[in-house]
């Protein structure tokens, strides 16, 4: 007797669609598989009620020795099989046939074509038609009927035990040798010139709702339908009425972006994987799928900000480091654009993503930026190197950690005035930042590059830049507040706090002395620029971008 309702370990059932595949439901091998639809159609359920002998296989159907029996002189002994991908745990149907025979249809198909491999996924509301046998592959065919959306399906799959991460294939899915199809295709003809390789449009499809949106478009979580791996894109939609003006900040924004993640490969620097559609109405960039970002990673208390601190901080030198290199500035480092990976152990690994705002040093002149993380000389129209971004690195750290109450008063900074005086009173006393205060002075040629703190505190691991390239700091830029510090017996961690005693002159209005003191340096060393310079940056009072 039939089940009343499909298997409760069942991921989807067959429902037959025409003559032939009723006759495969019937069969008398398949009857252990039978289960009743909602509307009272007979069909095979698939899923973990089947011990197939592959434990990343679903099912397999052929003529011989599967787990669903497909007779046919155009069936293969191994027609096709269901799979389950080890990483991303979705399911994939693959062609096994030697005639490459089976198909899908329906609405949202994005069937086998020549040149990729033959696999696609299957779920709900993709792939729900396949098809096997003959030449227009539709001998036998049937619906795949889900009984859970993508998401729960996956939740599913990584639930059930015994699924084995980086198993080898099964030798039994090996291609077989099959019987000719039932009609010989036409005759081929033999071209005069062989095209060279096409390239292949990404096929994808959008999983859940977006992931964020910006200026520029919209990034979505979706799953690359060919390979089965969840990847991000970022959709670029053009305006109906600014074509011109799209197509400059096309060509000088995004292709910028696109270019410079295409040339760089870094342990720390998202991923880039393709582009597409760059001659048509929207644009999309494939991208590495991350977990989520150093912003809601804080926020949601997934880590403790000390060890979340003590790891994006290394990382992100090294990948400020890689950039500076490379002749790159970023110019928009922030906790939202640092994506994360965890790891076993509670470790993180964090990737610098979002270059929308990117440039080469020697072309970087306009203003851009998050104003909350924006060194200095971007409001004073000064020269734009890679020291912008080792300010920003500063500020998002003093955020992670919550030094001085940073991140909690953030949001009540009236002007970027505000903002700055804060990131140099804690560079100048709070204890777990004061460490790295290189990074945080005001004149840019007196701030720490990137590989100058590698070589500080981490011995240069991570280095990109040359070591013998990388010159020594030769002073600290706030002597007047360093002098009245105890020296370090040893190069501390980045999150440790340590007990120093303070002049009680420095007790009180500590932020006056450290501009104070910054201002003097200047003013030996440049006294013209010195004149321009504020005070107490009084020129940068402009609106922080609440947006």
């Amino acid at each position: 007797m039939p089940r009343p309702e499909p298997h409760p370990l069942a991921l989807f059932s067959l429902k037959p669609h025409n003559p032939r595949a009723h006759d495969v439901v019937a069969h008398p091998s398949n009857i252990y598989l039978h289960s009743t639809l909602p509307d009272g159609t007979l069909a095979l359920d698939v899923g973990f009620n089947i011990r197939s002998q592959s434990r990343n296989t679903l099912a397999t159907l052929g003529r011989n020795d599967t787990d669903i029996i497909v007779e046919g002189s155009s069936i293969g002994r191994v027609q096709c099989s269901f799979e389950i991908d080890l990483d991303s745990r979705v399911v994939m149907l693959y062609d096994r046939s030697n005639a490459q025979t089976t198909q899908v249809s329906g609405d949202n198909a994005t069937p086998f074509e020549h040149g990729r491999l033959r696999r696609v996924v299957v779920q709900k509301g993709l792939n729900t038609i396949i098809g096997m046998g003959g030449v227009g592959c539709d001998l036998v065919r049937f619906e795949l009927i889900w009984h859970q959306g993508p998401i729960d399906t996956v939740e599913k799959v990584k639930s059930q035990e015994g699924i084995p991460c980086g198993a080898e294939e099964n030798p039994r899915l090996a291609r077989t040798v099959d019987e000719a199809p039932t009609v010989l295709p036409s005759q081929r003809m033999t071209r005069i010139h062989t095209p060279g390789e096409r390239k292949l449009r990404m096929r994808y499809k959008n999983v859940g709702p977006p992931l964020g949106s910006g200026q520029f478009g919209i990034v979505h979580k979706c799953i690359d339908v060919d390979s089965g791996k969840f990847m991000a894109v970022k959709v670029l939609t053009r305006p109906g009425n600014l074509q011109e003006d799209w197509r400059e900040e096309l060509h000088h924004t995004l292709k910028r972006e696109v270019e410079t993640l295409s040339n760089i490969s870094h342990p720390h620097i998202v991923d880039y994987i393709a582009s597409q559609g760059w001659d048509g109405q929207d644009v999309e960039i494939f991208m590495g799928l991350k977990e989520g970002t150093l912003k809601s990673l804080v926020e949601s208390g997934g880590g403790l900000p000390t060890l979340v601190a003590d790891s994006v901080f290394p990382q992100m030198l090294q990948a400020l480091d890689c950039l500076a290199y490379n002749g790159i500035v970023h110019r928009d480092v922030k906790p939202e654009n640092i994506l994360y990976v965890s790891q076993p152990g509670g470790q993180y690994q964090f990737q610098l993503g979002d270059f929308g705002l990117c440039n080469r040093v020697v072309d970087a002149a306009t203003f851009a930026g998050s104003r909350m993380y924006m060194a200095p000389e971007m409001f004073r129209k000064g020269g734009q190197t890679s020291k912008l971004d080792v300010w920003s690195l500063f500020v998002t750290m003093l955020w992670t950690l919550d030094a001085g109450r940073f991140r909690q008063r953030s949001n009540q900074f009236k002007s970027v005035e505000d903002a700055q005086e804060a990131v140099l009173h804690a560079a100048s006393n709070v204890d777990t930042v004061s460490k790295i205060q290189e990074m945080a002075a005001v004149n840019p040629k007196e701030r720490a590059s990137a590989a100058q703190m590698l070589v500080k505190y981490y011995n240069g691991v991570g280095l990109s830049t040359p070591r013998n390239r990388v010159p020594a700091l030769t002073s600290s830029p706030f002597p007047a507040i360093t002098a009245a510090r105890a020296p370090a017996l040893a190069i501390p961690a980045l999150t440790t706090r340590t007990t120093q005693t303070k002049p009680r002159g420095f007790r009180e209005n500590r932020n006056i002395f450290a501009t104070a003191a910054q201002y003097r340096i200047e003013k030996a060393r440049d006294p013209f620029s010195a004149q321009k310079a504020p005070r107490r940056l009084q020129d940068l009072r402009l609106n922080l971008d609440k947006s």
